[in-house]
């Protein structure tokens, strides 16, 4: 029988390094990380940060793609959850599931960061696409938005096939814009006097699937 072997240092220092990567642009942004903030971090010298990954870009290219494949994992674990739980009780999946999965991937208390650094990866190809914003989002995300706009079909069928690709990126629009303002002394919590806290999880994540849901409808009546 083989034994787990420990970990070399140079494994250990590149994960090390991977590690503080994701903490500073969950942080700070993509664009408010240097190598040189990289590597104090972590504790190790900047040469060691470009020996390991080549340099800022690969290593930004290393964390976003795994970002990317956490964040597709955890959603297809979820909808597969709904169609199993539809399929048992004789219906299609409704839109308050999906939408609900769709969302959850942004904003959830058992992975958070991870949900902060998919908006920084989908906000920076957005505004400012680079090459590898572009190689994640063709290899990693363009496959899952196929298959969850599939579940959008049959979640809302009085829709029209240009309409189910309009509301699928109109959505992640809605998504975006409302995790950018998130602040409790942010625009929306400004314009409403205290009466919205957007700091408040549970409701923002609430008040966001039901504004997207009341995008798709109308909702059809549920069976007898």
């Amino acid at each position: 029988m083989r034994l787990n072997q420990p970990s070399s240092p140079k494994s250990a220092t590149r994960g090390a390094i991977r590690a503080v990567a994701e903490e500073l642009y969950a942080e700070h942004g993509i664009d408010g990380v240097t190598t040189r903030s990289l590597a104090e971090r972590a504790g190790v010298n900047m040469a060691a940060v470009n020996y390991h990954f080549g340099n800022k870009d690969n290593l930004t290219l290393d964390v976003f793609r795994d970002v990317a494949r956490r964040t597709v994992e955890r959603r297809l674990n979820s909808l597969a959850r709904i169609d199993e739980r539809a399929k048992a009780e004789g219906r299609e999946p409704n839109l308050g599931e999906i939408v609900e999965a769709f969302v959850d991937a942004y904003v959830n208390d058992d992975t958070p960061r991870t949900g902060v650094l998919l908006a920084h990866l989908v906000l920076q190809h957005r505004v400012r696409p680079t090459e590898w914003t572009r190689a994640i989002v063709s290899e990693e995300l363009d496959g899952f938005a196929r298959q969850y706009m599939a579940f959008m079909r049959r979640a809302a069928p009085h829709l029209r096939e240009n309409e189910i690709h309009w509301r699928y990126h109109l959505m992640v629009g809605a998504v975006m814009m409302s995790l950018s303002d998130q602040a409790r002394d942010g625009r929306m919590a400004r314009l409403s006097e205290g009466l919205v806290n957007p700091e408040d999880r549970k409701e923002f994540k609430d008040q966001l699937v039901a504004f997207l849901v009341a995008s798709l409808g109308p909702v059809p009546p549920a069976s007898p």
